[in-house]
């Protein structure tokens, strides 16, 4: 549970420094920090699950948890585009995403 609540985090925090930096060199880092922080999140799920749910349950929990992942991020890409579209800015859709984190 400490990996998702410190990938979860970082995530949230490269959410935010996407709103002020507008550098190509800061934007490779951040997207750095963010696609790590993903990359230690998603894994955590099935172990989360193992852990605190019955074994039997595990494969159609952990599928459960995987499919709304996919389904968030799917609705989180067209709700920033849709965000930028009425806005002209990213911010608001930056800070739509650390709502939702």
């Amino acid at each position: 549970v400490r990996t998702l609540l410190i990938g979860s985090v970082l995530q949230c925090l490269s959410l935010f420094f996407y709103i002020p930096f507008d550098g190509l060199a800061s934007l490779y880092i951040v997207s750095l920090v963010f696609g790590l922080s993903q990359g230690g999140i998603v894994p955590c799920y099935a172990i989360i699950v193992r852990e605190y749910m019955p074994a039997k349950e595990a494969g159609q929990r952990v599928g459960i948890v995987i499919m709304a992942t996919i389904f968030g991020m799917a609705i989180g890409g067209w709700m920033s585009g849709w965000i930028y579209d009425l806005t002209g800015s990213y911010s608001a859709a930056f800070l739509n995403g650390i709502a939702w984190n």
